[in-house]
């Protein structure tokens, strides 16, 4: 596969970052694709025409001299007949949903075709329907992800503890075993969970336990601490606590059920420190085995 067709398959998979999403624009191939995902949509691929889309773009990009305009051709040819294939294997072999996952000590970064962002942290996952996208911006998200929303239709973020709604904000999602935690860093969201609801602006974080909704707290960050290689835990079961651990430095811990509360936070790159953070202020000792990839809790 050649640059064009990578740049091509990465459009529409979503993935590609905004510098390679300006260059497409402004070469103007963005507008051809676009139109490709839109007949493909419509169930009428095998009535696209070739010549009339290789017509189209040579009135779009006129050559300039008479030595290139047989290069240009050909090089136009190919980019009409990469799209049809391109497009031909979208609409053939594309199911919809798509995962996309971030492995634990990696963070994963997706952009979709209306450059809404996603950035999932370590051991999270969420799963959209790409077919659909442009009529229903949903995803299900498991685990933790700051989102850069584009305005547009609503934007929907459900998960096994309650959804959250936006238009056009960034805001960071925490849904780990029974809790979940939203803040608003710019714009607005509105988090419901259980029969409950909430409109967070920015600067304002909930949190929502065991299907109660707690009353809105104020944040000073402007960011998702994580994303700067902090985790931060409010009032947390250290049992959760111990599995974001378990995430970031993709170790095993072996530890009894605690169920006790922990309030406090661990950088990513040194273990032992984040050890010590965590079992310190609840009188637990610890122990890393001599490969580091297990943690003994006593």
């Amino acid at each position: 596969m050649n640059e064009k067709d990578t740049i091509y398959a990465k459009w529409l998979n979503g993935e590609l970052d905004a510098s390679e999403l300006e260059a497409l624009r402004k070469s103007g191939e963005l507008g051809e694709l676009e139109a490709i995902i839109n007949v493909a949509d419509d169930m009428v691929l095998p009535k696209y025409d070739l010549e009339e889309a290789f017509q189209k773009f040579k009135s779009n990009h006129p050559p300039r001299t008479a030595k290139i305009v047989a290069m240009r051709a050909k090089w136009a040819i190919g980019i009409a007949a990469s799209l049809v294939l391109l497009a031909a294997a979208w609409f053939l072999f594309g199911s919809g949903e798509t995962q996309i996952v971030a492995d634990n000590q990696e963070t994963a970064t997706h952009t979709f075709r209306d450059r809404t962002s996603v950035v999932l942290n370590d051991g999270s996952n969420f799963v959209y329907d790409k077919n659909n996208w442009e009529k229903q911006r949903m995803v299900q998200l498991t685990g933790e992800a700051y989102f850069e929303v584009k305005t547009g239709t609503s934007f929907i973020v459900e998960t096994a503890n309650g959804k959250v709604e936006v238009l056009g904000t960034g805001f960071n999602v925490r849904a780990w075993g029974d809790k979940l935690h939203v803040e608003c860093y710019h714009g607005k969201v509105r988090v419901t969970a259980a029969g409950q609801e909430t409109v967070l602006t920015k600067n304002e974080a909930v949190n929502v336990v065991k299907g109660k909704m707690e009353n809105k707290s104020t944040i000073s960050h402007a960011s998702p601490l994580w994303s700067t290689g902090t985790s931060r835990f409010y009032e947390e079961n250290v049992d959760d606590v111990f599995k974001e651990l378990e995430r970031q430095f993709d170790v095993i811990v072996n530890a009894p059920t605690l169920g006790r509360p922990f309030s406090g936070s661990f950088q990513h790159d040194d273990i032992n420190q984040a050890l010590n953070n965590i079992c310190k202020p609840l009188n637990l000792n610890f122990d890393v085995s001599a490969d580091g990839k297990t943690v003994t809790i006593e």
